[in-house]
């Protein structure tokens, strides 16, 4: 213990004795593992950790597939859920599932609420119990008896100050009295949007008819019994489609079946590969940091080779002085860690307050003891890598002494050195092509014309509340009279209202038929986007109207049944016609005819939920035909829509007091968060490369001033025997240059034997671009040629400046 106080002791000492080394070690391993920690914090909360279901593996999502001339996964129907519920053979526990949303009267104001409806199995499905009450039963799914509610335990305390006396009290939801039976606990969520209240899920006759397969309104949650594998699941839910094809009343064929997924990874699964790329990236940056540690102990245990001669005279063996050594890494690699641990700290808690690309799950992103344990090994062995060169090549420095310096220990050094800005080079490539392929798939993302003019448009919802608006001509005359109301607020010069805006990812998708269309053996037929929308709509959003003409005031319920359709159905099904006076049809009448809707215009297509989208096929239906309660509006203004904001909001509290309005943003706001994960993906890879470019730089630096240090006796007696300095200068560029040649090299074949890897993870983030991009690896590598000329170029001046017979007096 005291011989480690003393190398402690001497350790602080040697390093307050070089402080700019001192505070450069620091920082390199504070950024290396800040950024580690705090990526590793967000891949355990949201991937790692498990979610606070009992049995997580067990739970599983059931949904139906179609496969053929598309791809396409679903929830269930109402006749599905309850056919899959009786006939399996594989599942404990079944659950059902549907988006509510709920406005809630407890305040100053009303406010609106994210929600599920939940069958009475839901909560023990996932096997999660309530803090406080009970959960649903099964006589309060039956219609008349669903008037119950269960709040979250977030709503129960902001809202009712946890207040346990609310159970069995009524509270007012969409305008109507709800008893609350229970509370459940925080930290369960599908989706983005943490749910906040549950209502029963009733199902209806006619969602339960066999005639209603395809109407897929609902998720279903299952889980299985124990000892049954996923792939036991798998192979039931095939019996039963098969059952199902069986049916002619399902209008199924063999293009559709059912799929089961572990719930738990369906959750994340759309970040994952963002999420692992990130994990990657920040690796590397602490590989580049700890070549980087090791070739600045390097230069340092070089420079004291007088010093640790002196102690080898005075009996310190080989093990004694590599561990001073270590023990100098090891601390500057605790300090250095503490230091990232609190950067990491900041940077989490602003991840989690801004949360910039919606990541699910973010309320379990923190830095809990696993991430302190792995922040923890990641230092100690941070500490043992870049400090275990520097102790080998010290006992060899030793054992040759300063008798013989400049020859075989000093080769070692120098060779050893060179290997690590290699490394460093080849990493610094092989994540500065990642960075590059990402900017050049955002580039390609954000050039992507949306098919509307975001600009002075204000965009916010509304939802009617059923209780007080329960016909549905009702609720269109409100929106209806809404609408005419803000056309007349100062500054507004058009208003319009969709039941689905796009990039809200709240669209509707189903199924239609097109007049004249058979889709061909074992392909899908037509199927797409599907809005409701209101006259003005599109002149308010800048639609371009291509052919006929948009929807009137004098479409009503009554009157011809017609439809705008896109440019994209035009063409896929009326190529070379005149797509003006075609018919489509969504329903059927009693007979079960279809029901035909003429065409009356065709319309620009819309970007709905990304860039990915531009080939769905989307049909629009007037509001007056086909009536909803809950709509997107659209205020074009002449100004700033963020000012109108508060005169609409008082318009809407003016109809309806207890009617709130929500994601009120402006469209351009849209339009870019709809970029938001590419752009922080690409932004943070962005940063990684940089911080490892010039880690790589400051590299090639150190060890051409090295070089060039050493070699002051060499390039003395060149210059004295007449080299020009051109000659000289070119010997320092080129050794330079070919370091960085070499791990251009070994970059370039590790990005080539990590394509695979690469294809697979960045598939699903990159648009439009290719993995194994030829330009993006030729751009890169030219850069890093140009970093390291760059580096190169100081010490290649300096040895140009060498006095030779300052040079030959130095031995």
């Amino acid at each position: 213990m005291n011989t480690l106080l003393q190398d402690i002791r001497f350790a602080l000492r040697s390093f307050a004795k070089s402080p700019g080394f001192t505070l450069t070690a620091l920082l390199t391993i504070a950024l290396g593992i800040g950024a580690n920690t705090a990526i590793f914090s967000v891949v355990n909360g949201v991937l790692l950790r498990p979610m606070p279901f009992g049995d997580p593996d067990r739970v599983v999502l059931v949904g139906h597939r179609y496969t053929g001339s598309f791809q396409l996964e679903t929830g269930v129907s109402g006749a599905g859920y309850r056919f899959y519920t009786e006939q399996n053979r594989v599942f404990e526990h079944t659950a059902g599932f549907s988006g509510w949303q709920a406005n809630l009267a407890a305040g100053d104001e009303p406010e609106r609420l994210a929600g599920q409806r939940a069958s009475a199995g839901y909560f023990a499905t996932l096997g999660i119990a309530p803090i406080v009450g009970r959960s649903f039963t099964p006589d309060e799914e039956q219609p008349g008896n669903d008037n119950v509610v269960i709040l979250s335990e977030g709503l129960w305390a902001r809202s009712f100050g946890r207040d346990r006396g609310i159970v069995g009290r009524p509270i007012t939801v969409n305008g109507q009295a709800h008893t609350v039976v229970g509370v459940m606990p925080n930290g369960f969520q599908f989706g983005v949007d943490p749910i906040m209240i549950w209502k029963p899920l009733v199902l209806t006759p006619d969602q339960l008819a066999p005639q209603c397969w395809g109407c897929e309104f609902m998720g279903m949650l299952a889980r299985l019994k124990p000892g049954t594998s996923l792939d036991a699941a798998s192979a039931d839910l095939n019996r039963l489609a098969q059952l199902v094809r069986e049916n002619p009343a399902s209008g199924r064929d063999s293009s559709w079946g059912l799929y089961t997924a572990v719930a738990s990874e369906r959750v994340v699964q759309s970040v994952r590969p963002a999420l692992l790329v990130l994990m990657g990236a920040v690796g590397f940056v602490l590989l580049i940091a700890c070549a980087n540690l090791a070739n600045l102990l390097l230069a340092r245990a070089t420079a004291r080779q007088r010093e640790i001669a002196i102690r080898t005279a005075m009996g310190a063996g080989r093990r004694r002085l590599a561990r001073q050594l270590l023990t100098e890494s090891l601390l500057l690699a605790i300090v250095g860690g503490g230091f990232g641990l609190f950067l990491a700290f900041l940077a989490v808690r602003a991840l989690v307050a801004s949360n910039p690309v919606n990541l699910p799950r973010i309320d379990a992103v923190g830095i809990d003891g696993r991430v302190l344990l792995a922040t923890v090994l990641a230092t100690v062995l941070l500490g043992i890598l870049f400090g275990l060169a520097p102790a080998i090549h010290a006992g060899k420095a030793a054992v040759h002494g300063m008798l013989k310096e400049g020859t075989r220990a000093t080769n070692v050094a120098g060779g050893l050195r060179a290997t690590l800005v290699v490394s460093e080079i080849a990493l610094a490539l092989m994540l500065l092509i990642g960075s590059g392929l990402m900017l050049k798939s955002f580039r390609k993302w954000v050039a992507v014309d949306p098919g509307f003019t975001p600009e002075r448009v204000l965009t916010f919802h509304l939802a009617l509340p059923p209780a007080k608006y329960p016909v549905p001509a009702q609720q269109a005359t409100f929106l209806n009279r809404l609408r005419t109301e803000l056309a007349t607020l100062p500054g507004v010069t058009a208003v319009g209202a969709n039941v689905a805006l796009p990039l809200t990812n709240h669209n509707w998708t189903r199924s239609f038929s097109v007049e004249g269309f058979t889709p061909p053996p074992r392909q899908n037929g037509p199927w797409g986007d599907f809005a409701v929308v209101t006259p003005g709509y599109f002149e308010a959003m800048g639609i371009p109207l291509i052919k006929g003409r948009t929807f009137q005031e004098t479409d009503l319920a009554n009157g011809r049944q017609v439809a705008v359709v896109d440019e994209v159905l035009a063409k896929k099904y009326w190529a070379g016609d005149d797509p003006i006076g075609k018919r489509v049809s969504y329903s059927s009448d009693s007979t079960g005819k279809p029901i035909w809707i003429d065409v009356v215009g065709v319309v620009g297509h819309v970007m709905q939920n990304s860039p990915r989208d531009d080939e769905h096929t989307q049909l629009y239906r007037p509001l007056d035909q086909m009536p909803v309660g809950t709509m997107g509006f659209v205020v074009k203004t002449r100004g700033d829509p963020a000012a109108a904001t508060a005169s609409v909001r008082r318009l809407v509290l003016s109809l309806d007091p207890q009617l709130p309005i929500f994601m009120v943003d402006p469209l351009t706001e849209l339009v870019s968060g709809s970029s938001s994960q590419p752009r922080f993906l690409s932004l943070l890879l962005s940063l990684f490369a940089a911080v490892a470019a010039t880690l790589a730089a400051v590299g090639i630096y150190g060890v051409m001033s090295y070089t060039v240090a050493r070699q002051t006796h060499e390039i003395g007696i060149r210059m004295a025997l007449g080299a020009e300095v051109s000659t000289v200068r070119r010997l320092v560029l080129n050794r330079g240059l070919l370091l960085a040649g070499l791990g251009i090299a070994v970059g370039v074949g590790g990005a080539l034997v990590l394509g695979r890897v690469l294809a697979t993870q960045l598939f699903a983030i990159l648009f439009q671009t290719k993995a194994l991009d030829a330009p993006v690896f030729a751009a890169v590598a030219a850069g890093l040629v140009a970093i390291a000329l760059a580096a190169t170029w100081i010490p290649a001046r300096r040895a140009t400046r060498v006095d030779p017979m300052i040079a030959l007096r130095t031995e």
